[in-house]
């Protein structure tokens, strides 16, 4: 598997491009789409395999586990948030933390050439992909597209998708599907409110 591929995407959505693809499949790990909305990290060992495809290898442990889904709620948070353009200081501060703690220890590095300008990782662990998805949003933010990734805001969803549209106005990982839901659920409610 390639390391920055984003996985499948829910109504044939086209994925978050290049490097933010291992944002979005760090992201969607909350629900895995083959097991009908399972945590995709239900474990260290789980972790793990899902680090281990994407060429991160070395221990895993509860902590790392926890830190993972830390840094994940947090970068969830501000996806949220980007449907209104809003702030999320809270996240801000995880990421914040938590970057101070691993960047180091994973050797996160600029990489200047050919290949675009860029943060990468020396180490190869479970530091080294928190660090890894941490400086590919932080270009990202530098850059205006992560402005593009977005949780979609239906109660029983949250996927993170990237809005390819014009003016970013897509609310929804799918209009057919969670769109939808949520209009004729408004309806329910008003007609049930007369």
């Amino acid at each position: 598997m390639d390391r920055f591929d984003p996985g499948p995407q829910p109504s044939g959505r086209s994925p978050a491009p290049g490097r933010l693809g291992l944002v979005q499949a760090f992201l969607n790990t909350f629900w895995d789409l083959d097991a009908h909305g399972a945590e995709v990290w239900s474990s260290p060992e789980a972790y793990a395999r899902w680090l281990g495809a994407r060429g991160f290898s070395g221990p895993v442990s509860r902590v790392d586990l926890d830190g993972a889904v830390l840094v994940r709620e947090a970068l969830r948070s501000l996806a949220l948030a980007n449907h209104d353009d809003a702030a999320a200081p809270a996240a801000d501060e995880v990421l914040d933390r938590v970057a101070l703690d691993v960047a180091p220890r994973a050797g996160l590095v600029p990489r200047f050439g050919a290949g675009g300008d860029r943060l990468e990782v020396a180490a190869g662990g479970p530091d080294a992909a928190l660090a890894l998805v941490l400086g590919i949003v932080f270009g990202a933010r530098a850059n205006g597209s992560w402005r593009r990734m977005k949780a979609c805001p239906h109660e029983h969803c949250g996927w993170v998708f990237y809005d390819r549209s014009r003016n970013r106005s897509s609310q929804w990982c799918s209009m057919r599907i969670c769109g939808n839901r949520t209009k004729a659920a408004r309806h329910r409610a008003l007609v049930a409110g007369r």
